[in-house]
């Protein structure tokens, strides 16, 4: 079963945003058959953002949790939180 980790970012990006879609897409290829990834921008993301109670972006949440939100991580951090959602 793979680990979704959701990843959520404003429109227009902040710094952080943009660092952490990088980031998800660097783990997107890395983990490509044990993760699946999805990104929320912007408006788009406003129903899921509100569903999870978060309080500001960037943010990321793995399998339903939030692990990550206000900065964007660094990798050992973001391999903890997917450790702890199964990865």
């Amino acid at each position: 079963m793979k680990v979704r980790m959701e990843v959520f970012s404003g429109d227009p990006p902040c710094p952080g945003c943009v660092a952490i879609l990088a980031l998800a897409d660097e783990y997107a290829k890395k983990y490509k058959d044990r993760l699946d990834v999805v990104k929320l921008v912007g408006e788009a993301a406003v129903a899921k953002f509100e569903e999870y109670k978060l309080g500001c972006v960037p943010a990321i949440v793995v399998n339903e949790k939030i692990r990550i939100e206000g900065i964007c991580p660094s990798r050992t951090t973001l391999d903890s939180a997917l450790r702890e959602g199964g990865l």
